[in-house]
């Protein structure tokens, strides 16, 4: 499992942006975005956006501030799986009446199966278990989020344990992370919108 993907895509709906284009935010880098078709560029542009909008956020960085000293500096992964989780609680609130989240999440497998650039080994591996397991509907449960995060911790190169304290954490303050995500997602949903807007001129 990777972070936050369903938040990207759920914002690539509202903005009426690609599906995959936003996926690929986490795997294009630099000079590569140029060898993309523009609607590709555009969903990898809406992404980066949308990462560095969230970091600088004052309610994410009020939010990561609370946060143990022993696991703060993995706050921001932490942050962006929940938020997944929370999005799925709240899908909904923040759709229109027909965007049914199953239906948007099988129309990505369907975009995804018909990309066939070899953007990496890395992507080639998250893609081929995303078709093949098609987890993203995982998150409605809070379980999904352990496993994402334990995920993360078994790709680091120095031993880490994080995942388990943060699961605490959340617990412990699961009513306040939801209201800063109910404030925040709203202010996220109009950026991307008004960037977008920007994007396809």
């Amino acid at each position: 499992m990777c972070m936050n993907y369903i938040a990207h895509l759920h914002l690539a709906q509202h903005t009426k942006t690609s599906l995959v284009g936003n996926f690929l935010g986490d795997f294009i880098k630099g000079s590569a975005l140029g060898d993309l078709p523009s609607d590709l560029q555009h969903g990898v542009r809406l992404h980066r956006q949308i990462d560095t909008y969230t970091d600088t956020h004052p309610r994410v960085l009020a939010l990561k501030q609370q946060f143990p000293k022993s696991i703060r500096r993995y706050s921001g992964i932490v942050l962006d799986i929940y938020f997944d989780y929370l999005l799925m609680q709240h899908w909904q609130q923040f759709s229109a009446v027909n965007v049914k989240k199953h239906t948007l999440f099988n129309q990505f497998y369907h975009d995804l199966a018909l990309l066939h650039q070899d953007i990496s080994p890395h992507f080639t591996r998250v893609k081929t278990g995303l078709l093949r397991h098609q987890w993203l509907d995982d998150y409605e449960q809070l379980e999904a989020c352990s496993r994402a995060m334990q995920t993360v911790e078994k790709r680091f190169t120095r031993p880490t344990e994080f995942a388990q304290r943060a699961m605490d954490f959340i617990h412990e303050n699961s009513v306040a992370l939801q209201q800063s995500f109910l404030h925040f997602y709203p202010d996220l949903l109009g950026h991307s919108a008004l960037f977008a807007s920007k994007l396809i001129k």
